[in-house]
């Protein structure tokens, strides 16, 4: 079955029949169903299972974005991202964190500092505090600090993206999600990394 996307005009919601293609999805780490959202300038062609843009025009390489914060449960995986961040040049600055519960405290101490963070990188299934609860009561403390730039999100998980995580991670945006456990050997995931954060940075810009 052909997806469907709904684009507004000036008569309200115009149905567009998308064309189905199969095309490699960074989020996703494999080769997944399309859809076409219309544009004034083309068309948009997204991931069918995580809506990321998969016809983003690539611009400089992404370098020294600032102190990017890292929280996962596990060891190796923690110290794998941070090295592919620092080795391609993405920051210079790693703050590692092995909970949900730590990241809330690190975050705070650095609100506290007026030390900025560029981004966050999350792991979701964590214990006792899973990551999305962690996003949330980060949002809840923006907004209490009246945070005029809510920190971007890298949700990390080795489950597949669906309807209730969806629903979930559109209550922490900005945020994407990455799919750990797909084309996840350092090189491709480096590869990933790269191009799901510069979608994530490219949600702040101001539409043309």
């Amino acid at each position: 079955m052909k997806p469907f996307v709904s684009s507004p005009g000036s008569g309200g919601t115009q149905m567009t029949d998308a064309k189905e293609q199969q095309l490699y999805c960074p989020s996703c780490g494999e080769n997944v169903p399309t859809y076409a959202i219309p544009l004034a300038t083309g068309v948009d062609v997204r991931c069918a299972t995580c809506g990321l843009s998969l016809s983003l025009q690539s611009g400089p390489p992404l370098r020294g974005l600032g102190a990017i914060m890292v929280t996962d449960d596990d060891n190796f995986f923690r110290c794998l991202l941070s090295d592919l961040l620092i080795e391609r040049g993405l920051t210079g600055e790693v703050i590692t964190c092995d909970s949900g519960s730590q990241f809330l405290t690190k975050v705070t101490e650095r609100f506290r500092d007026e030390l900025p963070i560029r981004l966050a990188i999350l792991d979701i299934i964590m214990q006792p505090l899973d990551g999305v609860s962690t996003a949330l009561a980060l949002r809840a403390v923006e907004r209490g600090l009246k945070a005029v730039h809510p920190i971007p999100f890298v949700f990390l998980s080795a489950a597949r993206l669906d309807d209730t995580l969806t629903k979930l991670l559109g209550q922490c945006r900005p945020a994407v999600y990455l799919n750990k456990g797909q084309d996840a050997t350092p090189d491709k995931l480096g590869l990933r990394l790269d191009k799901v954060i510069e979608h994530l940075l490219a949600q702040e810009k101001p539409p043309a």
